[in-house]
This record gives C-alpha cells, structure tokens and sequence, in this order.
C-alpha cells in the first residue's frame, strides 16, 4: 500500500496529536497557520466506511485537535474540511479532515469559490511544502500544546 499517511517515517515525523483510533498531522503544505490533518490509523478511503467506534470517538478527536491547532495559530475561528472522493478533490485515498485556523489577515480569499481553488492550488503545489526544518519547528510546537493543555484536552 502506499499512502503517504500510512507511511510511518512521514507519520513519526508529522504527527503531533493521536489516541488509539485517530492522528493528528500538520500538512506538509500548510494553507494557512496550524493547517493540521486529522485521520483515522486504519487504512480506510471513505468516511463511510468508519466502524462505529471510530464514528463515536471521531467527534471527540477532531475537537481536540482543533482547539490545539487554534492554541498554535493564536486563531478563535476554523474551516473543517473532508474531500470524500476524487471529484472532491481528494488528493490522497485515506480519509482524512483539514483543519484551518482562520483569523483577520490570513491573506485568503473571502469567497468559497475563491477560498477553495486556492486551498486546492496549494494542496498540489510541491514547490509549497514545508523544508524539514520549519516542519520540525510546527510540529515541536504542536506538541507542546498537546501536552501543555492535556488535562483540558481530556474534558473536550
């Protein structure tokens, strides 16, 4: 199989947040600050076919990471994102979420329409992504808010 999410140096490198069923990555071309990607451990290429306990546990995480993404990007808004499907956009075949923190002056544009070519735009531009090191220093970050506000997280 190869996905670039279930590649375990790419995962060990980018993850920043997970619990037995779901992970938490920042994206290697990230459309705004704290653009993080969230999706389950178990290979699976559609949100429906989850099984219920991943249905159960999914809301839960995606809360979690988003409160720390919103912590890293000092952000009090977000865009939620699923592409089910290659005429979604799906750019890779696992299921998986976007979360972007918003705030004035992110410098993306105010229409859907516009705001979405522009994320898809970034999403398949290789000249976009993050150098080692810059991607060292998000996910370093990341985790210290994970685990700074652990307890907190717990109660989401």
């Amino acid at each position: 199989m190869d996905c670039a999410f279930c590649d375990k140096i790419n995962l060990d490198f980018r993850k920043f947040y997970e619990n037995d069923l779901f992970v938490a990555m920042y994206n290697l071309r990230p459309f705004v600050e704290g653009h993080s990607i969230i999706f389950p451990k178990r290979h699976v290429d559609s949100l429906l076919k989850l099984d219920e306990k991943e249905k159960t546990s999914l809301v839960s995480f995606l809360d979690r990471t988003i409160f720390i993404a919103l912590k890293y990007a000092e952000a009090y808004q977000f865009d939620l994102i699923l592409q089910e499907g290659e005429m979604a956009g799906q750019s890779v075949p696992h299921v998986h979420f976007h979360v972007m923190p918003r705030k004035a002056g992110d410098d993306v544009a105010k229409s859907k329409s516009e705001w979405l070519q522009s994320f898809q735009k970034t999403e398949n531009d290789i000249r976009k992504n993050l150098s080692k090191e810059e991607t060292q220093r998000a996910v370093d970050k990341l985790r210290f808010i994970a685990k700074e506000y652990a307890l907190q997280l717990e109660t989401l």
